[in-house]
């Protein structure tokens, strides 16, 4: 039981230790927007306009696709193995030999 407790406690901790940190980073939920991130909004949406010389999207390069040929992959092979193992409790073993250490 004083396990559960522990581990409880420790979890809030945990999730309390994350909340500070990531208010103090700005990560916090519901802030209100800073200057800064409505500079970077309007930056963000200036990128997107096209671009005053005229071009469109009619005008835009042709891409070349090129095939790439592969090697194909070695064929499978089955690999058989035969292991000899000796019988247990042959004719010439003894109580001394069986390595109990007596």
């Amino acid at each position: 039981m004083v396990h559960r407790l522990a581990l409880a406690v420790a979890a809030g901790a945990a999730a309390l230790t994350l909340t500070v940190a990531l208010a103090a980073a700005g990560f916090a939920p519901g802030r209100p927007a800073t200057p800064t991130d409505l500079a970077a909004a309007d930056v963000a949406a200036a990128d997107i306009a096209p671009a005053a010389d005229g071009a469109s999207a009619d005008s835009a390069p042709t891409v070349q696709v090129d095939t790439i040929y592969l090697a194909p992959p070695p064929k499978q092979e089955t690999v058989t193995i035969h292991k000899v193992v000796k019988t247990a409790g042959g004719e010439h073993e003894s109580e001394n030999e069986s390595g109990n250490g007596d």
